[in-house]
């Protein structure tokens, strides 16, 4: 399931209801192997069938890190919809990634 972030089309062929997450993991750490266990239930529970979800390895692709300025794992970027945002951490706050990520009850 990983994919370099060149593997897709620009966020802003994206549809307006689709979430495109970028999670930047750094291998099987416990902390990374969290944040996508997190993600994943988070994505079925509130955006069921509207999202993608790209990681990118860090170890294995440093310049994807680079490319788009990070410094921290595990982060998680929402590409689309923009404004694109940052979340860094585990994503264990659910209330806090909800927020982050403009995801309302409305959108359940």
């Amino acid at each position: 399931m990983s994919k370099s972030p060149s593997a897709k089309p620009p966020a802003r062929s994206a549809k307006p209801d689709h979430y495109l997450l970028r999670l930047f993991m750094a291998g099987n750490g416990v902390n990374s192997q969290k944040a996508l266990t997190n993600l994943r239930s988070l994505c079925e529970e509130r955006l069921a069938g509207r999202y993608t979800i790209e990681t990118v390895d860090v170890v294995q692709d440093f310049e994807a890190a680079v490319k788009n300025n990070i410094l921290v794992t595990p982060a998680l970027v929402l590409v689309a919809p923009l404004p694109r945002v940052v979340v860094l951490g585990n994503l264990s706050d659910l209330p806090m990634v909800l927020a982050a990520l403009r995801v309302t009850e409305a959108d359940s």
